[in-house]
């Protein structure tokens, strides 16, 4: 079965912050389109809902505009640049993280599986003086990589929204 974006605002069975067109048309723009242009639509689709997935799970300043709505975005009680999130839109840098991100997964579909590497979670363990080394190259079974830390590039269109949560990312202090 085809995968189908469904990308309207505040909407409680929305999958997408953004269509196929806009996607399609923003990778008009950038260099190297041809890791995109090559990808079937129903790809570019499934891609595109993956990267929202992933960009759902993190945790981000202001509050939902709608409690039914079923996307993190769109949001208000934040400020940007002293410029406020409002409920009419999806700023354009959680729409360009999306793109990215979907390019990305639609170009490594076992990127975010969660296990790496062959070695296990721990490269050396020792009794005396106790000490436990961990395989930095791998994750457990079962474990799923954040968005961020595989892909760090993303940052920079999504830390300013971003209230925390796992990984080794940077996140933005505010002061009240």
């Amino acid at each position: 079965m085809a995968a189908t974006i469904t990308a309207t605002l505040s909407s409680a069975t929305a999958n997408s912050y953004v269509t196929l067109a806009e996607a399609n048309t923003y990778f008009e723009t950038v260099p190297n389109s041809s890791t995109w242009t090559d990808k079937t639509d129903d790809q570019k689709n499934r891609a595109l809902i993956d990267a929202t997935r992933w960009i759902d799970n993190l945790n981000f300043y202001g509050t939902r505009c709608d409690n039914g709505q079923a996307l993190k975005f769109p949001r208000n009680n934040y400020k940007i640049d002293n410029v406020e999130l409002t409920c009419s839109s999806i700023p354009n840098n959680i729409k360009y993280a999306q793109y990215e991100l979907a390019r990305l997964l639609a170009n490594d579909t076992d990127a975010m599986t969660g296990v790496s590497g062959t070695e296990g979670n721990i490269s050396e363990v020792k009794l005396g003086d106790i000490q436990v080394k961990y395989n930095s190259q791998s994750q457990g079974v079962g474990t799923t990589n954040n968005v961020l830390d595989k892909y760090p590039q993303l940052q920079s269109y999504l830390g300013a929204y971003i209230l925390g949560g796992s990984g080794s990312y940077q996140t933005r202090v505010v002061r009240g």
